[in-house]
C-alpha cells in the first residue's frame, strides 16, 4: 500500500464531501484536484459509486425520519383516500421535491457526456473556472440576506425556478446546493426551510446518479488499477461521508451569520486562479 496515495484519496473524498454540502461545487473542486494533484476521479466506476455514497448515506441518516415520513404519507394519500385530508401537506411536499428534479435530470441526460467528454476534456478548468465564476456572483448577490425566518413551504413556481436553477449546477463549477438555496432564500424561503428542501433534492438526484454508475458497470467494468486500489476507495467513501456530516453542521449558521461574502471571494478567486492555470499550463 502506498501511504501518499491513500493519502490522496481520503483527501479527495473529503473534499468531494464538504464542497457537496457547501455552496462552492464539489465537481468543481474535484476537477481542479485532479489537474493539480493529478488525483483521478474517473478511474473507475467502483470509486465514484463509493465517493457518491458516502455523501448520500450521510443525507439518509440525517433525514431518515423526515424521509420515512414523507414516503408514507405520499403512499397514504395515495391509497387511502379518507386519510388524504391529514397526508396531503406531506403527499405535495414530497411531488415537489421530485419535480424540481426532473430539470436537472433532463440535462444531466442530455449534456451530461458531452460535459465530460468534450467540454472538459477541452478546455478543463478553464470551463470550472466560469461556473466558480458564477457561483460566485449568486452568493454574492445574496451576501446580506436578512430572511432568516421566511415561509416555510414553497408554491409551485418556486419549485419550477429552484428545479432550473439545479439543472444549472449539472456543469462542473457552479454549485448545486449555492444555485438551489439562494434561489429559495431569493424566493423568501427562510434559511432552515431553503436549506433543507435543497438538501432533500440532493438524495433523489444522488440515488438517480449512482443507478447511472452502475448500469455502465456491465460495459465499463470497474476500472480497478489495482487491487489495493479498493482500500483507497473506501477511505474515500469514509471522507466523503464524514466530511459531509461535519460541513451539515456548519452550513446552517453559515448562512445566519452573513458570511456567504467570504464564499463569493474564495469563489472569484479560486475561479480566476483556474483559468488562469488553464491558460499557463
Amino acid at each position: 500500500m502506498d501511504i501518499l496515495e491513500a493519502i490522496k484519496y481520503l483527501l479527495l473524498g473529503i473534499i468531494q464531501g464538504i464542497t457537496e454540502v457547501l455552496p462552492i461545487s464539489s465537481s468543481g473542486h474535484v476537477e481542479i484536484a485532479q489537474a493539480i494533484f493529478h488525483v483521478q476521479k474517473d478511474e473507475g466506476l467502483l470509486f465514484l459509486i463509493l465517493v457518491n455514497t458516502g455523501s448520500l448515506l450521510t443525507f439518509l441518516i440525517i433525514y431518515w425520519k423526515r424521509l420515512v415520513e414523507l414516503l408514507k404519507d405520499f403512499l397514504i394519500y395515495i391509497f387511502k383516500k379518507e386519510s388524504r385530508e391529514t397526508t396531503k401537506a406531506n403527499f405535495i411536499y414530497a411531488l415537489m421535491i421530485v419535480v424540481a428534479c426532473i430539470p436537472a435530470g433532463i440535462t444531466g441526460l442530455i449534456l451530461g457526456d458531452t460535459i465530460d467528454n468534450i467540454v472538459l476534456a477541452k478546455y478543463g478548468t478553464f470551463f470550472v473556472g466560469i461556473g466558480f465564476l458564477l457561483s460566485g456572483t449568486v452568493l454574492y448577490l445574496i451576501r446580506e440576506v436578512r430572511i432568516k425566518r421566511g415561509k416555510t413551504m414553497i408554491n409551485w413556481a418556486d419549485v419550477l425556478i429552484i428545479g432550473l436553477a439545479q439543472a444549472v449546477a449539472v456543469f462542473p463549477g457552479v454549485s448545486r446546493s449555492g444555485m438551489t438555496s439562494s434561489t429559495s432564500i431569493k424566493r423568501g424561503m427562510g434559511i432552515d426551510s431553503a436549506l433543507n428542501f435543497s438538501f432533500l433534492m440532493y438524495i433523489p438526484l444522488s440515488f438517480a446518479s449512482i443507478l447511472l454508475y452502475i448500469s455502465d458497470l456491465s460495459s465499463e467494468g470497474l476500472g480497478l488499477i489495482g487491487s489495493e486500489y479498493i482500500f483507497y476507495y473506501i477511505l474515500a467513501f469514509i471522507g466523503a461521508a464524514g466530511a459531509t456530516y461535519f460541513a451539515y453542521k456548519l452550513i446552517f449558521n453559515i448562512f445566519k451569520s452573513g458570511k456567504l461574502k467570504y464564499f463569493s471571494f474564495y469563489l472569484f478567486i479560486l475561479g480566476l486562479g483556474s483559468m488562469f492555470y488553464f491558460m499557463i499550463k
